[in-house]
């Protein structure tokens, strides 16, 4: 099939209703392989959508001749099943707290997703964030999948690191058999640059990498931001984004950036 074919077909998929595909590939499939393309596009389902009239024009005139019809259904329904696939392995969620999404607009809780992720790890659990305070619930899911063998790392502020631009170190949240157990890292102050008044930048990123998920919000892992603040999040459910910001962390720690906390 030629590259010009196939991404006709792939822009019509991206945009068509499934319902409509599903009805031109039945003519599609349908219809001799001699019929001429204008009786074909005759014959196809109809769309008040303009530019989807438009790509379907495209398609069937690059078709014509070089494969059947039947062929172009075959192929339509397969970029179809493909992109579908897709959209599912690589779905996002948008995630929330505080006032309500208007509009009914469907959003789960940052917190409650949190816990839901770290309940059902399986192998390899990363937190990243500034501050936590007050989270009994979150570091008893944690210290939970430690105990059935879940790898746990965090990467925590530290007051002193930042020049007490955090008024207590986050690690202080977790409870003491959880910080022996779990991997700590934390940026140290002669890695980071100095503003103009010599205060240092702060490790200031909120993420948690699940196995093969990843949660990116504006929350601290605090009461404040789970209940009563007004935080928005993105879920990343499959694709390559949990891999690739694993992989950043993981980068930093072998170049030293992040260093491992011993007690």
């Amino acid at each position: 099939m030629k590259a010009e074919l196939s991404q006709a077909i792939e822009e019509l998929v991206q945009e068509a209703p499934r319902s409509w595909l599903e009805a031109v590939c039945a003519e599609l499939q349908s219809s001799k392989a001699n019929t001429l393309a204008e009786v074909v596009l005759g014959r196809l389902p109809p769309t008040h959508n303009g530019d989807l009239a438009y790509r379907l024009g495209e398609v069937v005139r690059l078709c014509n001749g070089a494969i059947s019809w039947e062929a172009l259904s075959s192929a339509i329904a397969m970029c179809t099943a493909v992109g579908d696939r897709w959209q599912i392995e690589r779905k996002t969620e948008l995630l929330w707290t505080g006032p309500a999404p208007g509009g009914g607009m469907p959003a789960r809780r940052i917190d409650q997703v949190l816990y839901d992720l770290i309940a059902t790890a399986e192998k390899d659990i990363l937190l990243i964030t500034f501050a936590a305070h007050k989270i009994q619930r979150l570091a008893e899911v944690l210290a939970s999948a430690s105990r059935r063998g879940v790898r746990v790392r965090l990467v925590l502020e530290f007051g002193a690191q930042s020049q007490f631009q955090l008024s207590h170190d986050a690690l202080k949240a977790f409870p003491l058999d959880l910080q022996e157990k779990a991997e700590i890292f934390y940026w140290p102050i002669n890695k980071r640059e100095l503003n103009l008044f010599g205060k240092p930048g702060k490790l200031h990123a909120k993420a948690a990498v699940i196995d093969k998920q990843a949660l990116l919000s504006s929350a601290n892992l605090t009461d404040d931001a789970f209940l009563r603040n007004l935080e928005l999040g993105v879920l990343f459910m499959g694709g390559d984004m949990p891999t690739k910001l694993r992989q950043h962390f993981e980068h930093l720690i072998a170049l030293g950036t992040l260093l491992r906390w011993n007690p």
